[in-house]
């Protein structure tokens, strides 16, 4: 080996040995300030006591400082986290908040926290004031937080939708990411109105469906990434879990991306209120795709308006509107455009033309032609053979990059 090649191998070999050196954690990649390394690293302690946490419904031992960037501390502040402990807790009962045997503080932070409605806390409170062996003291004490629970803001009883049934703690932390996307375009809506001019807590949560593409695979990666941090699901399941109900749908069935976030949702729904212990890991395995199909739909057409039908497929779900009552889905008439300057790239990848690509008759805008990049024939040069598509091309002069001359 000649030596200056020798003295470069020993150069770079020392240069990865560095760089091997300089990452205190092999978790965290020292992404956490101050993080020691090893065990101690809070990607492994802090997510191991998240789970151990909501499990036992305990929000105080739940901690997403260092696990989540700081921009996302504020999707789950402690109220938030406090809400989905309880929703945790109530999987598998019928009821909520029991005040009895409960004291007088335990009881409001019960209302506050939308644990128990207005007329049970007064009734609790009541309750306690009737006990004659009660100190003047503590009846004083009990009498204003009574005072105070009658001028409170009203508070509803969390975990629950319009019609008061009991909503799962999946998709309340969906709720919750969708909540935060939508405030970052200054719009937030709760309970189906677009004002902010309500009588409801603004920390209350509605599931409001994403109305644009970005926002729905958005939520989906915060999603993957919360649920890891709360201790609701290890990355590893949720991640299987999407691509089993989301992409590989998406691929079998050409499901547009408001098909795939009503399925999804419909499947957080199975795991929210299955009785059989049903999770991310296993829901997908119990089978049902067509009725959760089904429920998808009529999901869909609540959420989307009637022209969600239409717009199923993700060859014709890319319009600017799914609002709009008057969308008219163009289909692909078999033809193109052969003067066109442009090769067609649905064409080329084999996949449907999206509606942008159709003038109003449904003919190709494009011409459908190989465009493998070619050299030797000018600039940006393409093969152009109309028997073939781009990855079938033969061309004797093909090349990776389009040629500059």
């Amino acid at each position: 080996m000649p030596q200056f090649l020798l003295i470069c191998n020993m150069l770079l070999f020392f240069c990865v040995i560095d760089l091997v050196d300089a990452v205190t954690c092999n978790t965290c990649k020292d992404f956490i300030s101050g993080c020691k390394g090893g065990s101690a690293c809070p990607f492994l302690t802090n997510t191991v006591a998240n789970v151990a946490g909501l499990a036992a419904g305990t929000a105080g031992a739940i901690v997403l400082k260092q696990l989540v960037p700081p921009q996302f501390l504020s999707v789950f502040p402690r109220a938030t986290i406090e809400r989905l402990c309880h929703l945790v807790q109530q999987i598998g009962r019928s009821g909520v908040f029991d005040p009895n045997g409960r004291t007088f503080t335990e009881i409001y932070e019960a209302f506050s926290n939308g644990k128990i409605g207005r007329p049970g806390a007064t009734s609790a409170l009541l309750t306690i004031l009737a006990d004659t062996s009660l100190s003047d003291a503590m009846r004083s004490s009990v009498a204003a937080v009574l005072s105070a629970l009658a001028t409170a803001p009203a508070v509803s009883i969390i975990g629950t939708n319009e019609a008061g049934e009991l909503v799962g703690p999946m998709r309340f932390i969906v709720a919750s990411i969708l909540k935060y996307l939508s405030a970052k375009t200054n719009v937030i809506t709760l309970g189906g109105t677009s004002s902010a001019n309500t009588s409801r807590s603004l920390s209350e949560v509605t599931l409001t469906a994403p109305r644009n593409e970005e926002t729905f695979y958005e939520m989906l990666t915060l999603f993957i990434m919360f649920c890891h941090a709360l201790g609701a699901a290890d990355v590893l399941l949720s991640t299987v879990f999407i691509d089993q109900v989301v992409h590989e749908k998406q691929r079998r069935f050409n499901y547009s991306w408001m098909m795939s976030y009503c399925l999804f949702i419909v499947y957080l729904k199975a795991v929210d209120d299955s009785t059989t212990g049903a999770t991310l890991a296993n829901i997908h395995a119990d089978g049902g795709l067509d009725t959760h199909a089904d429920e998808a739909a009529a999901l869909g057409a609540d959420s989307y308006g009637t022209d969600f039908r239409k717009l199923r497929s993700a060859s014709v779900a890319r319009v600017r509107d799914p609002d709009a009552s008057d969308v008219k889905v163009k289909t692909w008439n078999k033809k193109d455009t052969p003067r066109a300057n442009k090769a067609c790239i649905s064409h080329n990848r084999g996949t449907d033309h999206p509606q942008q690509s159709l003038k109003s008759d449904g003919t190709c805008k494009y011409k459908h032609v190989c465009f493998h990049w070619i050299s030797g024939a000018g600039k940006e040069a393409i093969c152009g053979s109309k028997t073939h598509t781009v990855d079938d091309c033969d061309h004797a002069d093909k090349c990776d990059s389009a040629a500059s001359a």
